[in-house]
């Protein structure tokens, strides 16, 4: 699942091809995806121009003008692919082709969780949104509120850093690197650790997600950015899918365990 290092990613990409641009057409598939394309008139957009190529959460927000707002959401498998016109043929599982003057941009989603709908104002937009936590590679950290969001909650570290309303888009497989990197135990409950540990915590999670970032993203399954380009973080894992870490020439095993329905990796070595 695309995670905030793939959006981000994309919306870059995006950002330097159709900002300013005029939609000229946009044609959608029958099939359903996770909200259904049809409960959207979304031809009422051709002609607007894009203002801006934002990212809110995992959603990929495009600002039109006149002011309406397109948002994308990739889901388990989607990606928006650039073509220019003249190497664009239909591809199984191309549910939207956004026409401009010169290319084209696709959502294709193979297993059909991803979203592509409109909002049609600022209410709507933070209506929409209001309800997401922090967002590690946008905003400021207030480390006292998180302190005590942390406190009021008795569940594990692993748990809380994919909760959307804590932290939005962090994802199973930076979740694991982090916690790793912050040689923090994924089982440990949040309300046991001091303001020093969860600062060093934050801190982990951001490095983590601007070294991915950095890197195109991590491509282990059907992650490209919209060139077609894959990731190369999935290279730089140290234990999300090992079964040893190395460290100054010493080797550690790793663990899987699963929790909530989600794999686990870590050193019990290493992380307490």
């Amino acid at each position: 699942m695309p995670e905030l290092p793939e959006v981000e990613t994309t919306i870059r990409y995006l950002d330097s091809k159709v900002n300013g641009k005029k939609i000229l057409s946009i044609t959608t598939s029958k099939k359903k995806l996770r909200k259904n394309l049809h409960t959207t008139n979304l031809s009422v957009i051709e002609g607007s121009a894009i203002k801006s190529v934002d990212r809110r959460a995992k959603y990929i927000v495009l600002t039109l003008k006149p002011l309406k707002y397109l948002v994308i959401h990739l889901g388990m498998s989607g990606r928006l692919k650039f073509f220019h016109k003249k190497n664009y043929t239909n591809e199984k599982h191309d549910h939207v082709v956004m026409e401009f003057s010169q290319f084209n941009v696709v959502f294709n989603d193979p297993r059909r969780f991803g979203m592509f709908f409109m909002l049609e104002d600022d209410q709507e937009l933070h209506n929409f949104f209001q309800h997401y936590g922090v967002d590690l590679l946008l905003d400021s950290i207030n480390y006292e509120n998180i302190y005590l969001i942390f406190q009021k909650k008795n569940v594990s570290l692993k748990q809380i850093l994919l909760d959307q309303r804590v932290f939005v888009g962090i994802g199973n497989i930076y979740a694991n690197e982090a916690l790793f990197h912050s040689r923090l135990h994924p089982e440990r409950k949040s309300n046991t650790l001091s303001k020093a540990e969860i600062k060093q915590l934050i801190r982990s999670c951001r490095h983590v997600l601007e070294l991915s970032l950095k890197n195109g993203g991590s491509s282990i399954n059907d992650y490209k950015s919209p060139d077609g380009t894959l990731g190369s973080f999935q290279n730089m894992f140290q234990v999300y899918q090992r079964t040893e870490v190395i460290l100054k020439k010493k080797r550690y095993p790793v663990k899987k365990i699963v929790q909530n329905g989600r794999s686990t990796f870590f050193s019990p070595t290493l992380q307490k």
